[in-house]
């Protein structure tokens, strides 16, 4: 049991080191694919686009949160509107009572009630005032925001000029690099087929040495060796032809001035 445990263990080991490795490879196949590196221009234009498009969302969300801070002030009128009507109402009645009775109770009652109403007439003129206020920085907020959006106009038409000078630089990259392997496969190819004429040469050379070698090999063989053989014998033939005759007839010339020099003398 503890054997198999440890080879268990061992063959886990060996397969988290097989899956490390496995997305090593991974990792490296994917970062060498990635697209090249984007120039200095293009990632700063990127950059100043972004941060106008955040500085625009900003100018954006003022003007929101101001109309909702209008909205509520609005909502705020209203009420005290209806407060103050309500409260118009009540110091009528109560003049028309201080008219029918003319006590100092019911004149203090209409005392009271034009406090009141003037207190929240003041309070509505403040309400109104803030919402003065907050339309004039909604109005504020919205310049703002034209003129964050002119200037990402610009940020973005920057951009996409910069981005249009790298996509042609990239394709005259491209160009020089296809004429280039063009030029290399044209070579390769006439190297190709220059191989392939000296080998076609070569083998039909071989071919023809074959076919002749198979053809004349035993004629030259026997014309030559007994060529040779001929020509020594007749040439040791001559030689003692020649040996043989100069003798001969040089000796009986001697012998016959010989012979005819004392016939003279007699």
């Amino acid at each position: 049991m503890a054997r198999a445990a440890k080879k268990s263990s061992a063959q886990k080991k060996t397969a988290a080191r097989k899956t490390a490795a496995r997305k090593k490879t991974t990792t490296a196949k994917t970062t060498a694919n990635k697209a090249p590196a984007l120039p200095k221009s293009v990632t700063n234009a990127e950059s100043k686009s972004k941060l106008q498009e955040k500085a625009v969302a900003q100018a954006q969300k003022k003007v929101d949160q101001a109309s909702t801070k209008l909205d509520r002030q609005k909502k705020k009128i209203e009420t005290e509107n209806d407060k103050l009507t309500k409260l118009r109402t009540d110091l009528a009645a109560k003049r028309d009572k201080a008219k029918g009775n003319a006590t100092a109770a019911a004149k203090r009652a209409v005392e009271t009630a034009r406090g009141r109403m003037n207190t929240q007439r003041l309070k509505l003129q403040d309400l109104r005032g803030e919402s003065k206020l907050i339309r004039a920085e909604i109005q504020a907020a919205k310049k703002v925001v034209t003129r964050e959006n002119k200037k990402l106009r610009t940020a973005q038409r920057n951009l996409t000029t910069k981005m249009r000078e790298y996509e042609r630089k990239l394709a005259k990259k491209a160009k020089v690099a296809q004429k280039k392997a063009e030029q290399k496969a044209k070579r390769a190819a006439r190297k190709a087929t220059g191989k392939k004429t000296t080998a076609r040469k070569t083998t039909a050379k071989r071919a023809t040495a074959k076919k002749a070698a198979k053809r004349t090999p035993a004629k030259k063989s026997a014309s030559k060796r007994p060529a040779a053989k001929k020509t020594a014998s007749r040439k040791t033939a001559v030689k003692k032809t020649a040996t043989r005759k100069t003798p001969a007839r040089k000796a009986p010339r001697k012998k016959a001035a010989a012979k005819k020099t004392p016939a003279k003398s007699s």
